[in-house]
């Protein structure tokens, strides 16, 4: 069962494991993708929570913008769903009408997701608040924080000395960018799950053409598959500069 915040979470359908191109970052999708399998049965099989009984329960993804950190907690919640297993998924960067005790109570799930710690960086009710939720949640035998941030656990801009410490003691994986070859495929996989024409010809303008992030990638092939349905026709060079208004 998923337990939902006062908020309306819509989760990117299409952003599971299966979209999310591994390479470089094998070994961590690898830990996740055998984290939420043993979700179900760690009261039977404690031994699969190894690398929380290690350290603290708290798995934190670092690495810049754009290169997937909010598709691999996607991509948890997804497989937690399918397998029925208690969970929560809060973006940081939206809370700002939000209490930090909405933080309070979640120790009794399985699974919380904190995407984008950066965002409450310096904002001392928030960090007391997760440092507080931390705590707790290293008391409890069957649960796990995921988070992502911008930053790096050690960052002064954590100002909360007790916080930063915590978050060094948590495991930590920084994620690695793709490279152009990787993005290309990446954009390929996600439009033909989409349906999508796209000629090898458009995705090579795009990737020379516009911001090389995943984020902001796929972005664009949002507004390209609306375009390419307005006017009928695959996504070719000619429609992608039509879509960027260039010559």
């Amino acid at each position: 069962m998923s337990v939902q915040l006062p908020l309306p979470v819509s989760l990117p359908a299409d952003e599971t494991f299966d979209s999310f191109i591994d390479t470089p970052n094998s070994q961590l999708v690898s830990m996740l993708r055998q984290l939420c399998e043993a979700a179900p049965h760690w009261r039977q099989h404690p031994d699969l929570l190894s690398f929380a009984q290690q350290r603290l329960p708290l798995l934190t993804i670092t690495g810049g913008g754009g290169r997937g950190k909010s598709h691999l907690l996607y991509a948890v919640c997804h497989t937690l769903a399918g397998n029925n297993v208690s969970h929560l998924y809060l973006n940081l960067n939206q809370v700002q009408d939000l209490s930090p005790k909405v933080l309070e109570g979640l120790e009794t799930l399985s699974f919380v997701m904190l995407d984008n710690l950066h965002a409450i960086a310096g904002v001392y009710e928030w960090e007391a608040a997760l440092f507080d939720l931390i705590n707790r949640v290293s008391e409890q035998p069957y649960a796990v924080i995921l988070g992502t941030s911008q930053l790096g656990a050690a960052s002064p801009q954590f100002t909360l000395p007790d916080l930063r410490s915590r978050l060094q003691w948590g495991t930590a994986f920084s994620l690695q960018p793709l490279n152009d070859g990787q993005r290309k495929q990446a954009l390929g996989q996600r439009a033909r799950q989409k349906g999508l024409m796209f000629s090898d010809a458009a995705l090579q303008f795009l990737l020379n053409h516009y911001d090389r992030s995943l984020k902001s990638l796929m972005q664009l092939l949002e507004r390209l598959d609306k375009r390419s349905l307005q006017e009928k026709k695959k996504i070719t060079v000619a429609l992608v500069k039509r879509e960027l208004g260039v010559n």
